[in-house]
């Protein structure tokens, strides 16, 4: 018996130790095991990538966040001035320090209109024209700015103009009463009466078009 006990002893001795460790603790397989133990440094690497890329993000986050309220609240400031040459200085410096954000295309649109509103009419042209091309047509804001480059085109009496941009406007979803209406005042006033009366004609049988819209459309149509 002591010999069999001596035996089972010698056997334990010689017997090489296994590792045994977290992995094994959590019930991995034996093939994922030995993967995460031959390839440690690389894991380990990439794991420190990933956190760096995650904290790296938020920060860009949390920055592009106070950039935005920052340039909101100049904006909002700049707005409120009473003197236009003060709320130019504060809309420019809008554009110069926080050029990519929401705020500066509104700042934008601002300084387009206190051009329109001292009928330095190319300026305003200049400056709706600048803020539509970074438009995608898709954007709520497009519609305005379209509307605001035809009126500037109207007022400057570049009728050619104001009808290209109108028409441009026309093909817009939820535009195309107004639009239609602005182009067949156009044509009454050159002179083009059976064109003008084509297109209010085309806004009171126009579906999808306000009633007060097309009431004006034939209002105008009985006075040609």
């Amino acid at each position: 018996m002591s010999e069999q006990n001596t035996y089972f002893q010698q056997e334990i001795l010689n017997k090489p130790l296994q590792k045994h460790g977290l992995l094994e603790e959590l019930n991995l397989p034996p093939k994922a095991i030995r993967f995460i133990r031959n390839n440690r440094r690389n894991l380990i690497v990439g794991l420190l990538c990933c956190v760096l890329a995650i904290v790296g993000w938020s920060s860009l986050s949390y920055y592009l966040a106070r950039q935005n309220d920052r340039a909101a609240a100049l904006l909002s400031e700049a707005i409120g001035q009473g003197a236009p040459e003060q709320r130019k200085v504060l809309l420019q410096k809008v554009l110069d320090e926080y050029g990519r954000t929401g705020a500066a295309m509104w700042a934008k649109i601002e300084m387009g209109h206190m051009a329109f509103d001292a009928q330095q009419y190319d300026e305003a042209i200049k400056v709706y024209l600048g803020v539509r091309d970074d438009l995608a047509k898709s954007s709520p804001v497009y519609p305005l700015v379209q509307l605001n480059l035809a009126q500037a085109y109207e007022n400057k009496n570049g009728l050619p103009e104001a009808l290209a941009a109108y028409q441009r406007l026309a093909e817009i979803k939820g535009f195309t009463g107004e639009a239609n209406l602005a182009m067949a005042r156009i044509y009454a006033l050159q002179k083009d009466l059976p064109k003008a009366k084509e297109v209010y004609g085309k806004v009171v049988v126009e579906e999808g078009v306000s009633p007060v819209v097309k009431e004006m459309a034939q209002a105008k149509l009985d006075r040609l």
